[in-house]
């Protein structure tokens, strides 16, 4: 087995891997990171105090992927099909709607924790080994 074929680009983790939709896109941070673990915590106590008897993961989730988790999107439509730009507010009202944690937000959190998506791309690899030599 190549080490490197589990080898992940840093800047894919941090800027967000594409994960294609219908005819949208959207761009998505990596979970699992040590950022991912603060960001969270950070939301939890925010929404929760220190000690929380419950905590709804779903909202965790939807806040995390409105304030950090996903970084943009293309061609992405509104209800009424009007072009919804990318902006933290508009990712807010997605995001935080209860009718979108069990189908578009397990989305993005799926893609987001499966490391394939991150991979160093072979072409970027070799420009990486051209610019050493």
């Amino acid at each position: 087995m190549k080490l490197s074929l589990y080898k992940e680009d840093v800047i894919k983790q941090e800027s967000g891997s594409p994960l294609y939709i219908d005819d949208g896109c959207f761009y998505v941070k990596r979970v699992g990171t040590a950022e991912y673990h603060k960001q969270i915590e950070e939301l939890r106590k925010s929404e929760y105090g220190f000690a929380p008897k419950e905590v709804d993961n779903n909202l965790l989730i939807a806040l995390w992927l409105s304030e950090y988790g996903v970084t943009g999107w293309d061609d992405i439509l509104d209800e009424e099909g009007y072009e919804l730009n990318f902006s933290r507010r508009n990712a807010r009202i997605v995001f935080n709607n209860p009718a979108f944690y069990l189908g578009l937000n397990s989305l993005l959190i799926n893609h987001g924790s499966d490391y394939a998506n991150y991979l160093f791309d072979a072409v970027s690899e070799d420009i990486e080994q051209i610019k050493k030599n």
